[in-house]
């Protein structure tokens, strides 16, 4: 269960071309392009920028980077609150070296305020220690649930697909 979570977590999440803070238009010559032809990113062009940055996030190692797209009111299946999400990560990222994750483009599904994004992925992590903890080698699917508060999309909650 631990491989499969630290999988998801590497796919939300966690993606197409995005910025550090998931904003489509942050980056360089969308704003212009965005500005001459009026037209403004999609909340699905915007989950997946997210879900780009948390995927960046996860290979970098970068705890705050995947940690700025997680809602404070984060909860999962396995009784994991934001706190808990935070020490995992930290735990993740202390045994694990090395993570390199490809991803299929997410399907993103987006009704009002809240949007649901499947992610289909394949991870390889190499040990710290090898001793202590073993290869991660996995593919799969996970179901990543944003919602969209003061204008961002944040994650509430992800977990493997049934």
């Amino acid at each position: 269960m631990r491989r499969v979570l630290i999988c998801a977590m590497a796919v939300v999440l966690a993606l197409s071309a995005g910025c550090a803070s998931g904003r489509l238009d942050e980056l360089p010559g969308i704003k212009e392009l965005t500005r001459l032809s009026g037209l403004r990113a999609s909340d699905e062009e915007r989950i997946a920028a997210v879900l780009n940055d948390v995927h960046r996030g996860m290979e970098a190692r970068k705890i705050y980077k995947v940690l700025a797209h997680v809602s404070r009111n984060y909860h999962d299946a396995e009784g994991r609150d934001y706190e808990a999400m935070e020490a995992y990560l930290k735990k993740a990222f202390k045994n694990y070296r090395e993570i390199r994750i490809t991803r299929v483009v997410p399907r993103i599904v987006v009704k009002g305020n809240r949007a649901r994004a499947i992610e289909t992925f394949g991870t390889v992590a190499e040990p710290a220690d090898p001793a202590s903890d073993p290869p991660i080698n996995l593919q799969g699917q996970v179901s990543v649930s944003l919602e969209k508060t003061d204008g961002r999309w944040q994650i509430v909650e992800w977990g493997r697909m049934l």
